[in-house]
């Protein structure tokens, strides 16, 4: 699953470093007790779990919090006090890490590195440090986010615009070889209404080559491609575009126009025919509403059109809202849809899809109507699911869901977080704190797996792709 990250300064913990200042008198970050799970859950929902039932906050997922409290002016002592807080209240997850000595290790390291905690205004050097603090619980759906990363975050909730035109693609760098090969030209967008499709490779754009420049790591190949396709987009006006096609053993060189838009932050399902009769519908984030309700409109339209065969392409779909994944896995599976979430205050929460409605409550009483899908569908033919190593979280919620009433698995393993709920809220200065606070089971109480794996497995080939062949989809197609 690929989360965009900031190039990490080290924590400066090593002997090496100078001897800590003296705590300041208030410079001590409180000790907070870590909360222990009761004997037995309990049946009577926390307020704080109404909103998180109720509303863009139930997924798998994340609930947008707001802030632990409020500061005129947040300090490093304000954010580490928060993370304490947080972690030590409601982490339920798998990490077998020490956690109140991860803390006491990142207070001394804060204070060598930064002096005085209250007076450490936050900035690019805190956000780094507290990024190290945060990833040492060894979690995978435990981490923190800069300003801009918890900005994009809650902006891909409400599918606010994105801040600059854009392409409409999801784009690759191939290993060892130039240009960038599309992974998804979003329909209505502006790269697909130009004519751009999945497996295309862009040459240049606006005259500039994307070329691997000598000595290139394939790293800095796509830091370069990324550069250079944003300042294309970035004013918004026509660009031209010349791209690579390979199609039925041979390969094309074209140039299109395309006008780059603000665009919504998170696409939408949308259906193609790949082959009489199958039909591949293609799920590229569960992180925005809508989604379940455009899932079981285009399989009513598959139907309709008397498809016998459901492709559901997972492939780089890192998850996001559970009520939405629910509601998805309730056309293909019906009423065993559904997780229950254990967590750490013994408030474990069961959502359950029935009759065209996600449920949700505290596992005594799953009775609360989260999502409501208008016309749902059923989906009863031949169904296969495409997953990768981006494929995580909800992806692997659905996945798993729709195995165990015979779907077929294709592709690679997923990430391996599909076992796990996650809340994300904002702490002091603007910034994010993603916890996992909940472990997952299916309405029939057995424990999911962290990832699925197909078997056999069909590697999602780059070079395979850029150059005709959709490895996965060729074999889902068989």
């Amino acid at each position: 699953m690929t989360r965009a990250r900031l190039l990490l300064l080290p924590l400066l913990l090593a002997a090496c470093t100078p001897t800590p200042a003296p705590p300041v008198p208030g410079d001590d970050v409180p000790t907070v007790p870590r909360a222990t799970r009761p004997a037995r859950p309990s049946c009577v929902l926390n307020p704080a779990w109404l909103s998180a039932l109720g509303g863009p906050a139930g997924l798998m997922g994340v609930n947008l919090r707001a802030p632990l409290r409020a500061q005129a002016t947040p300090s490093l002592f304000d954010q580490l006090l928060d993370v304490r807080e947080a972690i030590n209240g409601s982490y339920w997850g798998e990490s077998g890490v020490d956690l109140q000595a991860l803390h006491e290790k990142a207070e001394t390291g804060a204070r060598k590195t930064f002096g005085n905690l209250r007076a450490a205004t936050l900035s690019a050097q805190t956000d780094a440090f507290m990024n190290d603090y945060v990833d040492g619980v060894r979690d995978g759906h435990t981490y923190f986010l800069d300003a801009a990363g918890f900005r994009a975050f809650r902006d891909s909730l409400s599918a606010a615009p994105t801040p600059t035109p854009r392409l409409g693609v999801r784009w690759a760098a191939v290993p060892g070889e130039d240009g960038a090969v599309l992974l998804d030209a979003f329909p209505e967008w502006p790269a697909a209404q130009a004519g751009l499709t999945r497996g295309d490779t862009l040459l240049s754009i606006g005259g500039q080559p994307l070329t691997r420049q000598p000595g290139d790591s394939d790293e800095a190949h796509a830091a370069r491609l990324s550069t250079l396709l944003g300042q294309a987009s970035a004013a918004g006006a026509p660009v031209t575009v010349t791209y690579r096609r390979a199609q039925a053993g041979a390969e094309t060189t074209a140039s299109t126009t395309v006008t780059p838009r603000v665009l919504s932050s998170a696409p939408l399902p949308y259906a193609r025919t790949v082959a009489p009769g199958t039909v591949l519908l293609r799920l590229p984030t569960f992180a925005t509403s809508g989604v379940a309700q455009q899932v079981h409109a285009l399989i009513g339209g598959a139907q309709r059109a008397d498809a016998t065969h459901l492709i559901l392409d997972l492939r780089g779909n890192g998850g996001g809202l559970l009520s939405e994944a629910i509601g998805v896995a309730g056309a293909l599976v019906g009423d065993r849809a559904g997780e229950t979430i254990e967590t750490l205050d013994g408030q474990d929460v069961t959502y359950a899809y029935r009759n065209g409605q996600v449920l949700a409550g505290v596992n005594c009483a799953p009775t609360s109507p989260v999502l409501g899908v208008g016309t749902p569908a059923r989906w009863t033919g031949r169904l296969t699911i495409l997953v990768n190593e981006g494929s995580a979280s909800a992806s692997e919620i659905v996945a798993q869901l729709a195995a165990q009433t015979g779907a077929t698995l294709t592709g690679e393993r997923s990430y391996g977080v599909g076992n796990t709920v996650t809340v994300i809220g904002a702490i002091s200065g603007d910034r994010g704190l993603s916890v996992t606070i909940g472990r997952a089971t299916d309405l029939r109480g057995q424990p999911l797996t962290p990832d699925v794996t197909p078997s056999p497995t069909t590697p999602d080939d780059l070079r395979a792709l850029a150059h005709g062949r959709d490895l996965p989809l060729d074999a889902a197609l068989k």
